[in-house]
């Protein structure tokens, strides 16, 4: 306690006597942030020291966080599952400067990353002021060099000269656009008739400074391109890609309701979906970038729409579910945005539950044969009727699924088999079983 006592002595000494402290005093801020560019990454940990500022996905950017111009150590880790600790990728020490911006761009192996460091001014703007600031980057590592158009809504590619030109890995100058409606458009190189993407037309206000990244898509992108931008500010946003359409996939899992026929409009003509059964799936179909309704009806007759729902529009190149949830008398038609990508580090599980007999479950795994005993912990916690469960990263192997009852502890399924492989990413439906004690579990996972 004598110990204790005499540092904090020691340290109110020093506060009091400020002019005496040997701590720096810095002279401004500067700003920094981190980009993902590496596919199948999980979500990479960014810290600057010890402190955590952002988990950053793959097509992501942190928010820019502001530091004293001082030297500092960034840290970038991973969690790998079955490992004992966070797995440390990389570390970079870099001073930051007053009024600059740094860019920690990772790209390669998420085991050993390439790091490219990217600088600028930070950017002010007038508040009357009519412009705003883009920068693009270039982060697919299949596309090879590329030409980005950004040009007023309306105008043809090629009319005017690209608003950078890039090989991967490299970022444009900063360069100020009137603010107003735009087409993103990247080509390859010197070949404007090699169109890989093409955003619908977007509104972009002043006052706004914009890195704009292009990416390789992965299984949340209908198409194989994406394009992400995030603000000065923190504001992100992912561009829709007009040249692949938005996918829906109807999901059932509902035993009252049984199997259903689907339609987009009142005088049920246009079959969109036929005969879904109790506990199966559609595959992904095109859909529209505008709001649709959908009719269901028993399969094979349309004396009865069991359920009306109204679904908003989804931008191009996404993806999208619709469950049918509930009884025969109260059966609704949910939509979920799927979280389909898969790491290179792991396995990846989500569960979707439909089963309304048993309202809530906790999930455990036990390698395939081995015994289910309360010394197993949860992967999955309380996973609540209508819902996903959370997607969970999972070791590779064969095992044995548990589902319990959250507030009984009564198991609801019993060794259902899982092979998990890294890459992998299981879809489950949980839906009733005749007996009301029992869930089913059903794998609709797409390749």
């Amino acid at each position: 306690m004598k110990r204790i006592l005499f540092l904090v002595a020691c340290l109110v000494t020093l506060v009091a006597c400020g002019g005496d402290s040997a701590l720096p005093n810095p002279t401004g801020k500067g700003n920094i942030r981190m980009i993902n560019a590496i596919p199948g990454s999980p979500p990479v940990r960014f810290l600057i020291e010890e402190l955590l500022i952002s988990q950053v996905s793959y097509k992501n950017s942190s928010s820019p966080a502001d530091y004293d111009d001082f030297s500092y150590t960034f840290n970038f880790d991973i969690i790998v599952p079955g490992a004992s600790a966070l797995s440390r990728v990389a570390s970079r020490t870099l001073q930051v400067e007053k009024d600059r911006e740094l860019i920690f761009f990772l790209s390669g192996d998420i085991n050993n990353p390439d790091i490219a460091i990217w600088d600028g001014d930070i950017r002010t703007f007038d508040a009357e002021g009519t412009v705003l600031e883009t920068r693009f980057s270039h982060g697919s590592n299949t596309l090879g060099d590329i030409d980005i158009y950004f040009d007023p809504a309306g105008t043809v590619p090629g009319t005017n000269p690209p608003a950078a030109s890039l090989s991967f890995g490299e970022i444009s100058d900063p360069a100020d656009f009137e603010a107003g409606d735009f087409v993103l458009t990247v080509t390859a190189a010197n070949d404007v008739n090699t169109v890989y993407f093409v955003t619908q037309d977007t509104s972009l206000p002043a006052g706004f400074a914009h890195i704009i990244t292009v990416y390789d898509g992965d299984a949340n992108d209908a198409g194989t391109v994406a394009v992400r931008s995030m603000t000065g500010d923190g504001t992100a946003i992912a561009f829709g890609d007009i040249t692949s359409p938005p996918q829906v996939r109807f999901i059932n899992t509902s035993l009252e309701v049984g199997a259903v026929d689907i339609y987009d409009d009142d005088q049920l003509t246009n079959l969109v979906a036929a005969n879904v059964p109790f506990a199966g799936a559609t595959p992904y179909l095109d859909t529209t970038t505008t709001d649709r309704t959908f009719y269901f009806t028993p399969a094979g007759s349309t004396a009865q729409i069991l359920i009306e729902q109204l679904f908003t529009a989804r931008p191009s190149a996404t993806f999208s579910n619709i469950y049918v949830v509930g009884d025969a008398s109260s059966a609704v038609a949910t939509g979920l945005v799927p979280d389909r990508a898969a790491y290179t580090t792991s396995a990846r599980l989500v569960i979707f539950h439909g089963a309304a007999n048993n309202r809530r479950f906790n999930a455990f795994l036990v390698d395939r044969g081995g015994e289910f005993n309360d010394d197993v912990g949860a992967i999955l916690f309380d996973v609540r009727y209508g819902g996903p469960s959370s997607v969970v990263a999972l070791e590779e192997g064969s095992y044995d699924l548990y589902l319990t009852d959250t507030l009984t502890g009564n198991v609801v399924v019993s060794g259902f088999p899982l092979e998990l492989v890294i890459g992998g990413v299981v879809e489950l439906i949980a839906v009733d079983n005749v007996d009301p004690a029992i869930i089913d579990l059903v794998d609709i996972s797409l390749p």
